[in-house]
């Protein structure tokens, strides 16, 4: 079975659909007046179909991937197809959470306290920007996804500003997408993605829980069902995260 249906190219054909894409490539082209562009990329579905919709815009866009050193192999397969360049972190994840003693590890410095979006997410998009001179960041945040990524457009909208470092600006294009228009997206234009999909919808996860960004949460209640869906897909990888962090074990 693959994450691609029938159904996903008969909703490409929509006229709705088609206007969700083009109203993604006018955003983009109005940011990048005066802007320099930059595509954050994880290899999931959204950063995949953003990162076509930028390229259609910005052929030579500056893209990277964090890599947080908790990944599935799929990904890295679909961050060198893209010829996306990897930033790595100063402290990997797995790091970070021996470090602190997360997840039942034995703590390298107990009763520290770590801050885990400055490494994962912070300092490495400073460093990108910097690097690459970025003036807006753009990303595959939906609001479908969550409650707070809901509340964040309504407030924000899809283009704002943030006060963390001088790359002030971030793009959402497919903010107001649905699940089935990313995927009627990635069937009508070809796209590779990450493999993991293909096994999540073989092993019947619903299509909605389809997750393949870094393997470990750092908290229990943004990780329930992570292990489980991790444990079918790639039993291997999930059995390494438990010998070094026997408490993820609870929630499978």
């Amino acid at each position: 079975m693959k994450a691609i249906t029938p159904a996903d190219l008969v909703r490409a054909r929509l006229p709705s659909f088609e206007r969700r894409v083009a109203a993604a490539l006018r955003s983009i082209e109005e940011a990048s007046v005066g802007n320099t562009l930059g595509v954050s990329f994880s290899s999931g579905k959204d950063s995949t179909v953003v990162l076509d919709l930028v390229r259609r815009v910005v052929p030579d866009v500056s893209t990277a991937f964090f890599d947080s050193g908790c990944e599935y192999e799929s990904t890295y397969e679909v961050v060198a197809h893209y010829g996306v360049q990897t930033i790595y972190l100063e402290r990997s994840l797995p790091e970070l959470c021996r470090y602190v003693g997360a997840w039942g590890a034995e703590a390298e410095c107990p009763g520290a306290e770590v801050s885990f979006s400055h490494y994962l997410i912070d300092e490495p998009s400073r460093r990108w920007a910097f690097q690459d001179g970025l003036s807006v960041i753009v990303l595959g945040l939906r609001a479908q996804e969550s409650k707070g990524r809901k509340m964040n457009v309504r407030r924000r909208g899809s283009f704002y500003e943030v006060g963390t470092h001088s790359c002030r600006l971030r793009l959402l294009p497919i903010a107001s997408w649905s699940h089935d228009d990313v995927w009627a997206y990635v069937a009508s234009r070809g796209l590779k993605y990450n493999a993991a999909y293909d096994k999540m919808a073989e092993l019947g996860i619903p299509r909605d829980s389809w997750r393949v960004s870094t393997l470990m949460g750092v908290c229990g209640a943004a990780t329930m069902g992570r292990y489980s869906y991790l444990a079918q897909v790639d039993p291997k990888k999930y059995n390494e995260l438990v010998r070094d962090f026997p408490k993820i074990a609870e929630y499978l």
